[in-house]
């Protein structure tokens, strides 16, 4: 192993337990905490600027314990906005899409089109995949 292999190897050991540290942390209190999802969904409001690497674990915690919830349109939005707001654009973009192909005319696409620049597909011919 290379001195630069090595070095790299650490760093990413680094980054890694960081990550870990800040993220999970949220995740870990809001389960333990047995939020509902009113009340989880309040606290990543409140999270999104202030602590956006919280928001964006509550938010991917709400995405596991409550999937396909009438609140799950929002959560998806205020999550990319985490991501962008922790300058992880590409991230970002890719829940984008996702996101306005699952919601082309919802409530929160305008913005999430405007936060990243990825706009929904035309429908009708040539705009379907």
């Amino acid at each position: 192993m290379t001195n630069s292999t090595a070095v790299r190897g650490l760093a990413l050991s680094l980054l890694a337990a960081a990550c870990a540290s800040t993220s999970g942390h949220a995740t870990t209190t809001a389960a333990r905490a047995g939020l509902d999802e009113p009340t989880l969904m309040e606290k990543l409001r409140s999270d999104l600027q202030p602590n956006p690497a919280s928001a964006l674990a509550l938010a991917d915690e709400g995405e596991h314990r409550f999937a396909d919830s009438p609140r799950a349109e929002e959560r998806r939005a205020l999550a990319i906005q985490a991501l962008i707001n922790l300058d992880r654009i590409g991230a970002a973009r890719s829940r984008a899409y996702e996101f306005l192909a699952h919601y082309p005319d919802g409530p929160y696409s305008a913005h999430v089109a405007a936060m990243t620049g990825v706009h929904p597909s035309p429908a009708g011919p040539g705009g379907q995949h």
